[in-house]
């Protein structure tokens, strides 16, 4: 760390949640809060933001069924800079029907990009998406055993600790749960 004398000036904060619905759907939530260290005199009316008060304060929840698919969507935006900010959130409802894959994340840059979306509820999305996978991954498994070797095999490749050469992929071969194809056959 800097050993170098600093003074904090903007602290963003983003939390993750997900639950298991009674109903057996999953609420993944995302939020985000950034804060500024000094009072923010808004341009467009003047108005201030006090220190340590809210610049943005942005949440997301996503209704999943077990395949990831969205059922629902709930876009809050209770403090952002410019008055026309909030009128992104509506937007976000067509994302209902849409399945959390791969591909997602570009799928949603693309559809929200320019003045349709907002840069921040949109950093929230893949934070929800990777929070569903973290939270439905083991029910998920216990669930549907038959489909862990399916799920297994997207992984592969997917980033370093999931390499074909790495332990925790050869491990799971060597146990015969995973079944990758020859390197002749590649």
């Amino acid at each position: 760390m800097s050993q170098v004398k600093r003074k904090l000036m903007h602290r963003r904060t983003i939390e993750s949640y997900g639950y298991l619905r009674e109903d057996g759907d999953w609420d993944i939530e995302a939020t985000m809060q950034d804060l500024k260290s000094y009072n923010v005199n808004r341009e467009f009316d003047g108005s201030l933001v006090p220190e340590g008060s809210p610049f943005h304060d942005i949440s997301v929840r996503l209704t999943l069924d077990d395949t990831f698919l969205i059922k629902d969507v709930s876009v809050s935006m209770d403090a952002f800079p410019f008055p026309s900010c909030g009128g992104a959130a509506p937007s976000f409802d067509v994302l209902k029907g849409t399945r959390i894959e791969a591909g997602w994340s570009r799928w949603l840059k693309q559809t929200f990009s320019g003045k349709v979306g907002c840069t921040h509820v949109l950093e929230l999305f893949p934070v929800a998406a990777t929070t569903a996978f973290q939270t439905m991954w083991q029910p998920l498994g216990e669930k549907y055993p038959k489909q862990i070797p399916v799920a297994l095999k997207k992984l592969v490749n997917s980033c370093h600790g999931w390499s074909e050469e790495g332990p925790m992929v050869r491990k799971l071969v060597e146990e015969q749960v995973l079944h990758l194809p020859s390197k002749e056959n590649q």
